[in-house]
């Protein structure tokens, strides 16, 4: 009965704390740390104050792992901190592929077996791949998201293309187990002729952008249903003007919005939105530049917000002149991955294990 009483005590009041107000009380004793790790207190936690906790931004370098608040959308230099990732390799061998309830997916390079899921904040982590064969995560042709299905259980979906073929794949948190789901039937699907890029998670979807190499307008996106677990279609928009490449997906107040890049010769960018199961164009923009990845990362310091980075098929970095209605726009982007180096993420308790 006692412990009963405990339980509802921290589910009902201590939920309501932030996450380093947490993180101190579980060393009030064993009891406190038991009941203030288990899965159910994180998950309250953190829907009952994400949307309160300051962002971080993590970045990527070549040898550090550099962490910032990101307050507004804009970058808070003075709170730098670094931090180190909890697998024995090197920062450059790191890839950011997607961020979800505070939770990190990561790929190693030159180690393509190695998927690790990652809380920074605690520093957690669980491989994904472990024990598995070689080659059951591929960087180059894989994709990936995270969800959190109707039960609370954190869920990984992997889809595999191997040989022109689509085999998506759910890891549960529950159950440290893997299962394969039903598919698309279809041509194309795992044609080498598309990129598959990283899952972004918006009103219980996922949506993962497919672009064609040489035909921007025979792009697509698959989503996926996270109740459901079955699987869709969805076109993208088509420009009479643009002649298109598709981006990673983003989220401004929970709705799902893209940059789709123009290759004209006035080359601009076009900012969409995705509701009601329709496209509309947000906002175009003339003034853009190709940069690198260094040169990102060094505007930090200059913090002005009259710019917006994001990778356009993990072939380059954008820049875009943004003014100060677009900026008030974007600014409230709830999940960043841009930039392949570069994640945003809000700090929670939930654990990977």
């Amino acid at each position: 009965m006692e412990r009963l009483e405990f339980q509802m005590f921290a589910n009902q009041i201590l939920s309501r704390l932030p996450t380093k107000c947490v993180a101190r009380l579980r060393c009030v004793s064993k009891q406190w740390r038991y009941e203030l790790s288990s899965h159910l207190f994180a998950i309250i936690h953190y829907h009952r104050t994400a949307k309160y906790e300051d962002r971080e931004l993590i970045t990527l370098t070549k040898s550090l792992i550099d962490l910032h608040n990101l307050i507004s959308g804009k970058v808070d230099i003075s709170s730098r901190k670094i931090i180190s990732f909890p697998v024995d390799t090197r920062v450059s061998n790191l890839t950011v592929l997607a961020s979800e309830y505070g939770l990190l997916l990561m790929s190693i390079h030159f180690l393509p077996n190695e998927l690790i899921l990652w809380n920074p904040t605690t520093n957690q982590f669980l491989n994904l791949c472990d024990k598995k064969p070689k080659h059951f995560f591929d960087l180059k042709k894989d994709a990936v998201g995270i969800y959190i299905d109707s039960s609370n259980d954190v869920k990984i979906l992997l889809l595999q293309r191997r040989k022109d073929v689509v085999v998506p794949r759910v890891y549960s948190r529950n159950t440290c187990e893997w299962k394969t789901l039903t598919f698309l039937k279809g041509p194309d699907y795992g044609s080498s002729l598309y990129w598959l890029s990283s899952g972004t998670l918006c009103n219980n979807v996922l949506y993962f952008p497919s672009p064609h190499y040489w035909t921007p307008a025979k792009s697509y996106t698959i989503a996926f249903d996270v109740d459901s677990e079955t699987f869709s279609k969805i076109a993208i928009p088509q420009c009479t003007d643009v002649i298109g490449r598709q981006s990673s997906f983003f989220k401004i107040r929970n709705t799902l919005h893209l940059f789709i890049v123009g290759n004209t010769p006035e080359k601009n960018v076009k900012l969409f939105k995705f509701e009601d199961e329709l496209w509309s164009e947000v906002s175009s923009f003339t003034n853009i530049n190709s940069i690198s990845f260094d040169s990102w990362r060094n505007k930090l310091a200059e913090n002005k917000g009259d710019t917006w980075s994001f990778e356009i098929d993990r072939c380059g970095i954008v820049e875009i002149q943004i003014g100060l209605e677009d900026f008030q726009y974007i600014r409230d982007v709830e999940t960043f991955r841009g930039l392949y180096k570069v994640a945003s993420f809000e700090e929670t308790v939930v654990s990977p294990i």
